[in-house]
């Protein structure tokens, strides 16, 4: 052991009892993450998962995701680490890998893109309120966010999006069954993956197109094109980004229109409100709670001593709720001046690639279903996913309505 490191190890260090995977933490994380900033630890280890260090308040969170040489992506971003056998990329990369892998699809991700599948956007979710509208009720997370953003991704790789509900499961036993049940989400891992490879012999045989998938396959670093492994692990990220956490953004906003009454009327009163609310909705409904770091040195951050090789996690949700940069922080402000410093999609180089798509689909989702739906009301139990340790959503948000007319032919 070195000099250093044994110091680092010797000074003390606060110790916080929070284990992000359990039900007590997924019943109000947002408290816990006050009690640690109010308790005066910002920044705290916990022994939980081989131990980790629990970063909640905004001015460590940002320092540290703009700090890409002590807190290292690779080789995981979780805690615990994830058990697929490569790194995800680029989210699970470092400069300057990091830039030259967002390069190869970045165009596809811009905020004149995103705004050109409005159109397309639209249509599916008539196309999904269709389905129900007649009877009315129905799962507004099952039946409509959860499959929406999953058939846009496969649209934007070319894929068979009718096929999206067998995606939806490998995606969900990967994210939410990890923690608690890894050979589940170890296999649904290892069936995707297998599922890509069929789609990368197909299209090199068939030829590219102008395409998502096809950026990915033309991809180069430095002028070497991207091996099979980095090929099929940058589509398992498009994967991940697309079908679970726009759906938990917008179901979150979902259930808080089912009770809040002024909220809706709101938004019915001025549609384009909720465009301009987004920002302060994402603040406040932040689903990817926190993704981890790996700390590449001995050094002291904020007054606590980090050796090399521990685990960290930024936790976005809680520096969005973190009283000294946003006043008032569990009150949601549609007129909130700095809303837009929110992290719910991260900061720095591993900024979320499809943020103005997320944007754009929680805008139409929501849109709709006021129109189409304007009376509707919880029916049963919102239930929310079991694991909140990366994404904190609901799964089932059961609703009434008045049934309506349906807009067109579902396919």
């Amino acid at each position: 052991m070195t000099d250093t490191k044994a110091e680092a190890e010797s000074r003390p260090r606060a110790e916080v009892d929070l284990d992000h995977h359990s039900p007590g933490f997924r019943v109000d994380p947002h408290g816990r993450f006050r009690e640690m900033r109010e308790s005066g630890c910002p920044v705290a280890h916990s022994d939980h998962y081989e131990g980790f260090w629990a970063l909640v308040d905004y001015a460590s969170v940002f320092e540290a995701a703009r700090d890409d040489d002590l807190f290292n992506s690779y080789p995981s971003i979780a805690v615990p680490a994830s058990e697929l056998p490569l790194p995800i990329l680029p989210i699970e990369s470092d400069p300057p890998e990091t830039q030259k892998l967002r390069d190869v699809t970045l165009k596809r991700f811009s905020p004149g893109s995103a705004e050109r599948f409005r159109d397309a956007a639209i249509e599916m979710t008539n196309e999904a309120i269709d389905a129900f509208i007649e009877r009315g009720h129905a799962d507004l997370v099952g039946e409509l966010t959860t499959p929406l953003p999953a058939r846009l991704i496969l649209r934007l790789l070319e894929f068979d999006e009718s096929r999206h509900s067998q995606w939806v499961r490998w995606v969900h036993s990967m994210v939410h069954d990890r923690a608690h049940d890894p050979e589940k989400a170890g296999v649904a891992g290892m069936e995707m993956f297998g599922e890509i490879v069929t789609h990368m012999e197909q299209r090199r045989t068939e030829g590219l197109g102008d395409d998502l998938f096809s950026d990915i396959l033309r991809g180069t670093i430095d002028g070497k094109p991207l091996d099979d492994t980095q090929i099929t692990m940058y589509t398992v990220l498009m994967m991940l980004g697309g079908m679970d956490t726009t759906s938990g953004f917008t179901g979150n906003v979902l259930l808080r229109l089912c009770t809040d009454t002024e909220l809706r009327q709101q938004f019915m009163a001025d549609p384009d409100l909720v465009k301009k609310s987004v920002d302060e909705l994402l603040r406040l409904y932040t689903p990817t709670l926190g993704l981890a770091r790996t700390v590449s040195r001995d050094a002291e951050f904020r007054g606590q001593p980090l050796c090399k090789g521990d685990r960290a996690i930024l936790m976005w949700a809680a520096a969005n709720r973190d009283p000294m940069m946003f006043a008032n922080p569990d009150t949601l402000d549609l007129s909130r001046p700095n809303a837009k410093k929110h992290m719910a999609f991260g900061v720095g180089m591993h900024r979320c690639l499809g943020s103005h798509y997320a944007k754009m689909m929680f805008d139409v989702m929501t849109t709709q279903v006021l129109q189409r739906l304007p009376d509707f009301e919880l029916a049963g139990e919102a239930k929310m996913f079991e694991d909140a340790g990366e994404v904190f959503a609901v799964r089932e948000l059961p609703v009434r309505f008045t049934p309506g007319p349906r807009v067109g032919d579902t396919k």
